[in-house]
């Protein structure tokens, strides 16, 4: 832990130039908007390298949930992750750069095709429950696990990878008490206001609802006659009324139901998951599961910005923005068009 002379010390290190002069935008194009700010794809000038640089407005936005996200984000690497790479700070926002990813989200993947085969889901999902064993192996729940937060990496064989952690709380912090997530995905014991409830029990539920869409191309819960009735979803959810087709396997059905138990003691765990029959089949050895997963990455790993670093620099970001000129359009604070509201709501 940084002591107060340390920190301030940092603090004094921090340039809100350095952006600017390593950093170039390779097009006008956003990658993302929303109430957080905006991320668009940068060029590290000295490497030529592209990342994704996430913007979120200096001020009252910085809150200890971005911190969060951060320094937890900071610590993972996995190759079903989207790897952090490091923050700065410009005159008007903090900026977060990170692994870019070219196939976008999995999502675009559902709505062009509709529905996948239960072999292509299970390609994707095994690649998900990797992801989601390491994030719990790290004392870590997303708890916003969905198609929008997984993206697909296309650089040689498609890469399923996880991103966006503002929700996510870290195993040293007490367990999670608030109803966050997107409705969709939300677990019943949420919907009920269990306080506190399993972050990794509601993981599991998401990442059922992640193979139920891909297999069937619509919410599990949706109530058929009436989709976009959240009030009927939450009551379907809370009892697990969902349907399965007939045309779906008996394991992936058995899978599916042990997955949507609504009691979460009993619910299926992620260990559970990749023993099932269903989950085995075409399973790469490449794909880490349970002795085969990465361990923690060192705190003094080469390469990884060190937390007083990052600490010093979320630090001045919590300052007001300062009202600068720019060419690349990231610091236009003001008639943006994007929402002021709580950036964690967002993707990418």
């Amino acid at each position: 832990m940084a002591t107060p002379a340390t920190a301030t010390r940092a603090r004094a290190d921090v340039d809100v130039d350095d952006h600017d002069a390593r950093y170039e935008p390779v097009n006008d194009a956003l990658l993302g908007t929303g109430s957080y700010g905006y991320t668009k794809l940068m060029r590290e000038k000295t490497t030529g390298r592209m990342y994704a640089l996430k913007y979120i407005e200096r001020g009252e936005k910085i809150t200890e949930h971005v911190r969060r996200e951060i320094t937890n984000h900071r610590n993972l690497s996995h190759p079903n992750i989207v790897k952090f790479k490091e923050v700065l700070v410009t005159p008007t926002h903090l900026a977060v750069a990170m692994e870019a990813i070219g196939g976008g989200e999995l999502f675009g993947y559902v709505q062009q095709q509709g529905n996948f085969t239960e072999s292509q889901a299970r390609y994707f999902f095994q690649h998900l429950i990797s992801g989601v064993e390491y994030l719990h192996n790290m004392r870590i729940s997303h708890r916003d696990l969905k198609l929008e937060n997984t993206l697909v990496d296309l650089t040689t064989t498609p890469v399923l990878k996880i991103c966006d952690f503002g929700f996510s709380k870290g195993g040293f912090d007490s367990q999670p008490k608030t109803q966050i997530g997107t409705p969709a995905y939300i677990s019943p014991e949420v919907y009920s206001g269990a306080q506190p409830y399993d972050g990794a029990a509601s993981d599991v539920w998401a990442c059922g609802v992640l193979l139920y869409v891909m297999l069937v191309g619509r919410y599990p819960f949706s109530d058929p006659q009436d989709p976009n009735n959240s009030h009927k979803m939450m009551q379907r959810v809370l009892s697990a009324k969902f349907d399965l087709p007939q045309n779906m396997t008996d394991e992936c059905k058995d899978l599916l139901t042990q997955i949507f138990n609504v009691d979460p003691k009993n619910r299926i765990t992620v260990s559970g998951i990749y023993h099932h029959p269903w989950f085995l089949h075409d399973l790469s050895p490449s794909v880490p599961l349970g002795p085969t997963q990465p361990g923690p990455t060192a705190d003094d790993a080469e390469g990884l910005q060190c937390l007083d670093a990052i600490n010093a620099i979320i630090d001045v970001a919590r300052e007001p923005p300062v009202k600068t000129s720019s060419p690349w359009g990231y610091d236009e604070i003001d008639g943006d068009g994007i929402d002021d509201g709580n950036y964690l709501d967002d993707d990418y």
